[in-house]
């Protein structure tokens, strides 16, 4: 089966709060719930990024009543929601906010639920639109909300100050940063990008790979045809930009690199359109006004830009605790029109009442540069998680890189036979 959103509009973003601890957030008041009938203690899970922490706090305006909703917002969030959903017994989470990449996962194992029969019901009510629903084989089995890819940031002042363009090119980034470190003391490190183990290197290499027109899949198979020659370039091209991060810069994730931009320590890299309005909070950021924003650079001359397009949404486990009634109600007044607007800047919403910021400039480079949208396939994920584990060893320098995406080969085929992808 392939799984992709049916029409997703795509427009530009903005990004606020941002949380890296998982907390259970107080209420607000912002949705309103009071004509929601039922009951049950509601508990679902999301990621520290900003639109989620936004949404988080509609979410639990809903505890009213016999209706009581606890939103937990943690860094480990996909690993949570594939665990809570994959339990033998009631799930931890009613429901959770997803990536497209986690969608996939949780869809080739069965553990979501369709919602079709409830969009149908509630449509009219919570002015559900046809561009938020994500279907498969015809049922509803997620509602999406925000548009996302990684785009450059790079500042735009130190760039003037040393004649420097915007790169378009890994190759012209890797230029820039060498004047950079030369040149700007006010630098520590001229590149900062999400090269943390797992998900975020494994996103990174993903990227890249296709960049240099690698196929993840051997044509119309599910067999692993990542460690070629592609592979091997993309390991590479990551391995020389190690010299421009931080000494931790295989430790990176989002939140670090946000933090390492905001700080002033670091003049550009690929990172979280999402993140893109924290730039510019001056209650958290040193580089107000002087952070612009382009399409991810391409890895060779010509070639599209080395990023891909993606969307969050909501899904319901499938072996949900509550009645799943009640808690598409609670969802849903959680992503209504009134959400949108008064979190306008929190990401590049779906919905019509969204008004697009500058913040969305790189989402929008991205796409005319070629930018795909991530790849659909369901076993995508294992050979990521595969991935994700082995490639700092290659970058670290105990593995080649034709030995780490070998082992990543090996170990994504055995679990894919496993799961029934491969025969």
């Amino acid at each position: 089966m392939t799984f992709k959103p049916n029409g997703l509009r795509r427009h530009l973003l903005a990004a606020s709060i941002v949380s890296s601890l998982a907390v259970v957030l107080p209420g607000a008041a912002f949705a309103n719930c009071a004509d929601i009938k039922g009951k049950g203690d509601i508990n679902i899970v999301g990621s520290s990024m900003p639109s989620v922490v936004h949404i988080a706090k509609e979410l639990e305006t809903c505890s009213k009543g016999t209706v009581k909703v606890a939103v937990k917002i943690t860094p480990e969030a996909r690993v949570e929601t594939e665990r809570a959903f994959a339990a033998e017994g009631k799930s931890a989470f009613d429901a959770a906010v997803v990536s497209g990449g986690v969608y996939s996962a949780l869809s080739s194992k069965g553990q979501i639920q369709p919602m079709t029969d409830l969009v149908a019901k509630y449509k009219t009510k919570f002015k559900i639109e046809d561009n938020m629903l994500v279907k498969s084989n015809g049922e509803v089995m997620a509602i999406a909300y925000q548009q996302n890819a990684q785009n450059l940031y790079y500042r735009k002042d130190l760039f003037d100050k040393h004649g420097l363009k915007a790169p378009t090119t890994y190759g012209e980034m890797l230029a820039a940063a060498a004047v950079l470190k030369a040149k700007e003391p006010s630098i520590d490190f001229p590149i900062a990008q999400t090269f943390a183990k797992g998900f975020d290197i494994s996103t990174e290499f993903v990227n890249m790979y296709v960049g240099f027109g690698g196929k993840m899949f051997k044509a119309g198979t599910a067999q692993p045809a990542f460690n070629e020659e592609a592979g091997i370039k993309t390991i590479e091209l990551m391995k020389s930009m190690l010299p421009f991060m931080t000494p931790n810069a295989l430790a990176s994730n989002s939140d670090d690199v946000m933090n390492q931009f905001q700080q002033g320590k670091a003049a550009m890299g690929v990172l979280w359109a999402s993140r893109a309005a924290r730039m510019d909070d001056p209650a958290a950021s040193k580089v107000v006004g002087k952070m612009e924003f382009a399409a991810a650079p391409a890895v060779m001359t010509g070639g599209k830009s080395a990023t891909h397009l993606w969307w969050d949404g909501v899904v319901l486990a499938k072996n949900i605790g509550n009645d799943r009634d009640v808690v598409f109600q609670v969802l849903m007044e959680a992503l209504d029109e009134e959400t949108t607007k008064s979190g306008n800047d929190a990401t590049i919403w779906i919905r019509s009442v969204y008004k697009p910021t500058r913040f969305g400039t790189g989402v929008t480079l991205s796409m005319k540069a070629g930018a795909p949208i991530w790849p659909t396939e369901p076993y995508l994920g294992l050979a990521a998680g595969e991935l994700g584990k082995v490639i700092p060893e290659a970058l670290g320098g105990t593995m080649t890189a034709k030995q780490a995406l070998d082992a990543a080969a090996v170990a994504y085929t055995k679990a894919a036979t496993e799961k029934g992808f491969i025969k």
